[in-house]
């Protein structure tokens, strides 16, 4: 049984350390005087839109948010690879060497589970590889415990049906917010957060929040919009998402005011210097940051020290 397995799954510190978004046009209006949206605004928007909430993702990026994602997903997998670098001796002793190493993943605003979905379905029998990628320890084996986290029932609803038609069982769904997570201090590896963190209420207590429940040496990966750097295609993609976005809104989920919230979410965010100055404000170390498609969107990096 896995229970007689030597299983390795620090609870007290993580190795993969490489250094260490209306309902009403009064609730609409209120969310455009502050910078961050009510927790209950955001929640009913994204349960009116959930039923077509990854069809307009499809539309409204032509399928891109699809590849962002796999790249995000591609940095975890490249983590967990990688993580023996980072097995601290201290932990692996002559007599106890583990076949078997779980890693906590927390896909933070996982809404319907596309990026917990993805790690699952690309984990399958990975092993650690050197720099040059040549498997290192052909028994040692990682497994990730992937736990997705939202505050909309409804999203996560269709996320489990999504995860049981592609045939992905090993994944725990939890209804909770970001600015007040339910899990134990220093309970995961990894956490990922995929186009969430301009949804969240206090982004400051919701970074603490990540923060906290990182294991020593963690690391949190935010793929988010941010701030295009090429003048002449950041003016095309604010006449695209300020016209076209909204028109599809209202044509294929017949609310045009949550996607009038998306495209003003976009507008009032931290740009990528701004969000990285955040993370290092939370204590994050080593915080770099990848644009992609010409800055539209932008991954994060922070780890917790060891």
């Amino acid at each position: 049984m896995f229970c007689l397995r030597r299983v390795f799954n620090p609870r007290t510190i993580s190795y993969l350390n490489p250094a260490l978004r209306a309902q009403t046009v009064s609730r609409w209006s209120a969310f455009r005087s502050y910078s961050s949206p009510a927790k209950d605004f955001v929640r009913s928007v994204f349960s009116d839109v959930a039923k077509n909430y990854d069809l307009m993702n499809d539309l409204m990026s032509i399928g891109i948010h699809r590849i962002w994602k796999e790249i995000l997903v591609q940095e975890v997998i490249s983590s967990l690879k990688l993580s023996h670098r980072h097995l601290s001796k201290d932990y692996f002793s002559d007599d106890f060497v583990p076949d078997h190493l779980i890693v906590d993943i927390l896909d933070l605003a996982g809404g319907t589970g596309d990026v917990g979905i993805r790690i699952c379905q690309l984990s399958k029998d990975l092993k650690f590889q050197d720099s040059n990628g040549f498997t290192l320890h052909d028994a040692l084996k990682i497994t990730p415990k992937v736990v997705v986290c939202d505050p909309s029932e409804e999203m996560m609803k269709l996320g489990r049906e999504k995860a049981d038609r592609v045939g992905v069982k090993d994944l725990t769904w939890e209804v909770a917010e970001a600015e007040k997570l339910p899990f134990k201090d220093r309970s995961f590896d990894i956490i990922t957060l995929a186009f969430g963190l301009r949804n969240f209420s206090d982004r400051k207590a919701g970074l603490g929040e990540c923060f906290r429940v990182l294991k020593p040496g963690g690391r949190l990966l935010v793929l988010e919009f941010s701030h295009c750097e090429n003048e002449l295609f950041s003016a095309l993609y604010k006449t695209y998402s300020e016209n076209v976005i909204p028109l599809l809104g209202s044509l294929v989920a017949k609310n045009e005011e949550a996607y009038d919230y998306l495209v003003d979410s976009i507008k009032k965010f931290p740009n990528q210097q701004e969000l990285a100055e955040m993370f290092k404000s939370a204590g994050f170390i080593h915080v770099s940051y990848r644009n992609l498609t010409g800055g539209i969107v932008c991954i994060h990096s922070g780890f917790k020290k060891l």
